[in-house]
């Protein structure tokens, strides 16, 4: 058995609980995925919703920039990228949402495995940040998984 770097394990065992739990709110009633989780929050479709553009940015935007000398692409509006989510999200289908998720996801899993593992913790700049590969991925991670409690606390 290949022994794999402990920090992509750990990256790598998040990724795939964070599919386990998104094809586990395919069990849940619509109306609670569709009902906002506070006073003025999203609703956990719209949370779902939220995964898909930014996976979309870190596998097309992040991850073919990090090892080259290339200068990333500037990161959409954070507000702008997530109340068009969230307006995409409550106007489809939940299934289509939840696919969606689940799929880019997949990609995104796919491609942080084929990352060798003497490049995880190699320092690497992004934009005004210096951080390794598993530090960038952590905390993406530590956003899951923040959003992951909001849900679990609703359903």
């Amino acid at each position: 058995m290949v022994h794999l770097l402990k920090e992509k394990s750990e990256i790598v065992a998040h990724h795939q609980s964070f599919i386990t739990f998104i094809h586990s709110l395919k069990s849940i009633d619509e109306n609670l995925l569709r009902k906002p989780i506070g006073e003025g929050k999203w609703s956990i479709i719209e949370i779902v919703g939220h995964f898909y553009p930014w996976d979309e940015f870190v596998l097309q935007q992040r991850i073919p920039y990090l090892f080259s000398d290339e200068h990333f692409p500037k990161a959409p509006g954070i507000d702008e990228l997530n109340n068009q989510s969230s307006l995409q999200s409550r106007t489809e289908d939940v299934e289509n949402t939840l696919e969606k998720c689940i799929h880019i996801r997949q990609e995104l899993l796919s491609q942080i495995k084929q990352i060798p593992e003497d490049d995880w913790l190699v320092p690497i700049q992004i934009n005004h940040s210096r951080l390794t590969f598993y530090e960038y991925l952590k905390g993406l991670m530590e956003h899951d998984l923040h959003h992951i409690n909001q849900m679990n606390s609703t359903i």
